[in-house]
């Protein structure tokens, strides 16, 4: 059969353009599939909710292109299917759609567009996940749990074992949560605590909205203290390196500001627990996805304040990874949705 060509359309957000990725990575488990990928842009001087007017008044989508995004259509081609992901995306993924007659997919909250504009709408928010083009899914990632290496000559995680090595993904302040010192002192003191009590060794990484108080608390323990084997900061190495944590971490603490980032552990098919402050409240949809993660058995919570390592090993005794590689689960979900995939 021959290669799917498929569109990704990006508004240059890696926590977007990653979503589009690993759908196209979970299409590409059924169908050879040949990838472009095109930037898009909407204006500042449109608002959103005018775009969304044009495109349900049913605007010609060359103009869309054209004039709004700026596009040369030729750029578009005559793909199959067309991704996207991120709110920026929508108007242009609808256009590119009428325009070439594709199959389009679109991974989060369709706002002011009409469901009937897509193919396929993905979403990890059950509230959102109605209708017949409509799918609930764990937040897609394109990283490949069976090509990421486990720690060597360990097996799968016995209940009750002390991690040697476990790993730390640290981000900061977002939306409605809020850490205080002392919940990031409570943090690297749980570090610290883990292994004295049981030798348990860090891999530490940062997040950009890390405040630098804290980086630099982990990079002075990092140099001074046995606790932090390795300390990844983005500050000087940048994004998409923390594929050493993955690797080498029996088990992954990530604090509970990153849904997505929860994702990504889950998706690899790790024990992860996410650790939360004093001050945090979720929106309901995502206090809802959080539920349903928990639900599956794929992650637990604790709170900073009251994380002692006694807790931590019933939470991860209570956890079951993922057992199923999710490209191929996202996949099987896919295929019956998208008729493109076996013509």
């Amino acid at each position: 059969m021959r290669a799917i060509d498929t569109l990704i359309l990006s508004d240059g957000r890696p926590g977007h353009y990653t979503l589009a990725e690993g759908i196209v990575a979970a299409l590409a488990r059924r169908r050879e599939v040949h990838v472009r990928r095109l930037q898009v842009r909407r204006p500042r001087w449109l608002p959103a909710r005018a775009l969304s007017l044009l495109i349900n008044s049913g605007m010609r989508p060359e103009l869309v292109l054209r004039n709004v995004y700026s596009l040369d259509l030729s750029h578009i081609g005559r793909p199959d299917i067309i991704v996207s992901a991120g709110g920026n995306t929508l108007a242009a993924n609808v256009a590119a759609a009428r325009l070439t007659g594709a199959s389009n997919l679109f991974y989060g909250s369709l706002r002011r567009y009409r469901g009937e504009d897509f193919t396929l709408v993905l979403t990890s928010y059950a509230e959102q996940a109605t209708g017949a083009n409509r799918l609930m899914t764990l937040k897609p990632s394109p990283l490949d749990p069976d090509t990421i290496a486990r720690p060597s000559g360990r097996p799968e995680r016995e209940p009750g074992a002390r991690p040697g090595i476990a790993g730390l993904i640290v981000g900061g302040d977002a939306g409605t949560v809020r850490y205080a010192r002392a919940d990031w002192k409570g943090l690297l003191a749980f570090v610290r605590e883990c292994f004295e009590a049981w030798g348990t060794r860090w891999i530490v990484s940062n997040a950009p909205r890390t405040p630098a108080f804290v980086s630099d608390m982990l990079a002075e323990m990092s140099a001074s203290d046995g606790a932090i084997a390795r300390f990844i900061d983005v500050r000087t190495a940048g994004p998409g390196t923390l594929g050493p944590l993955f690797a080498q971490s029996e088990v992954i603490l990530c604090t509970g500001d990153s849904s997505t980032m929860l994702s990504e552990c889950v998706w690899l098919q790790r024990p992860v627990v996410a650790v939360t402050p004093r001050d945090w409240v979720l929106p309901a949809n995502e206090a809802s996805y959080r539920s349903w993660l928990a639900q599956k058995g794929w992650t637990r919570e604790l709170p900073i304040a009251d994380l002692h390592p006694a807790d931590l090993l019933a939470a991860l005794d209570a956890i079951k990874p993922l057992a199923i590689n999710p490209l191929d689960a996202l996949a099987v979900q896919i295929e019956p949705l998208l008729p493109v995939l076996t013509d």
